[in-house]
């Protein structure tokens, strides 16, 4: 197993309460974050955080897709005007504001962040981004651009923290076969899987079994169903095949989905040596 450097996070409850506002910092890092629900927003205008430069986004679900949440990215030098200004849009519940504590971000900055941001949020594809335009990324210098790319990371390990995997890809690991799971069997299955700690993600190019079978669990029938229609499986050369990954609570949801009937993707699962899942876990 990978060693992964730790990271201290400390988590000011303002109002004293887990569903009230947050601040969020990093030990050693001059970036600060700032959580506020919608209800809460008019009670936030003399905090500090919302007087600077500051990249920021607002959360909710998705009005085209109940079933995924949404996401608005900006910036701004006046975070409490600007936040304000959205409350005539209705999808989000909460901001979360990012800024700096030694006032060292700049205009320049911010719209940098908001652009890469952005990209990363469409590249992962975990939200709707309903932004209405795509933000431009100003030209800033070699040494900035290392700063920025710094604060970024620490961005999003804190926003990750806050309940929100945005600027998480789903799979980090395609090109290592070791820990890529197969299932292949009869109607057509051919499915590709990585086991993350959110569950199992089927990869892209995954086929699935084009018929199912009558015993198929309706849950499981609707769930498959539910992920045609929104077209994230698609019809290809007489196969039903996923063209994008896709994230699965649990290995059997998975296999089910892939095989078109009930199965136990703890065992149905298995990597190039014929180990299952349950194998691997047990080991």
């Amino acid at each position: 197993m990978t060693s992964l450097a730790g990271k201290l996070i400390s988590i000011f409850l303002i109002d004293g309460i887990p569903d009230g506002r947050l601040v969020g910092e990093i030990s050693n890092w001059t970036g600060k974050a700032l959580k506020i629900p919608r209800k809460l927003l008019k009670e936030s205008s003399d905090r500090d955080e919302l007087s600077k430069t500051s990249v920021y986004f607002l959360f909710g679900q998705s009005e085209n897709d109940p079933e995924k949440n949404a996401v608005y990215i900006g910036e701004s030098e006046e975070g409490y005007k600007r936040l304000r200004q959205h409350l005539n849009i209705e999808f989000w519940s909460e901001s979360v504001v990012f800024t700096s504590k030694d006032d060292n971000l700049n205009k320049a900055h911010v719209k940098y962040l908001e652009s890469k941001i952005y990209e990363i949020a469409k590249e992962c594809n975990r939200y709707e981004v309903v932004n209405s335009s795509i933000p431009s990324c100003p030209t800033i210098s070699e040494s900035e651009q290392s700063i920025m790319s710094e604060y970024l990371s620490n961005l999003k390990i804190l926003v990750n923290t806050m309940g929100h995997k945005l600027l998480e890809p789903l799979s980090e690991s395609k090109e290592d076969e070791k820990e890529i799971y197969f299932i292949k069997s009869a109607r057509g299955s051919n499915g590709k899987a990585i086991v993350t700690n959110e569950g199992v993600v089927v990869l892209s190019s995954s086929e699935i079994a084009v018929e199912i079978v009558p015993s198929m669990s309706r849950a499981f029938q609707r769930m498959r169903q539910r992920i045609i229609d929104k077209g994230i499986i698609q019809k290809s050369n007489g196969k039903l095949v996923f063209c994008q990954d896709y994230l699965f609570a649990s290995p059997s949801s998975a296999a089910a989905v892939v095989m078109g009937r009930n199965a136990n993707g703890l065992t149905e699962w298995k990597d190039k040596n014929g180990k299952s899942i349950r194998d691997n876990e047990e080991l």
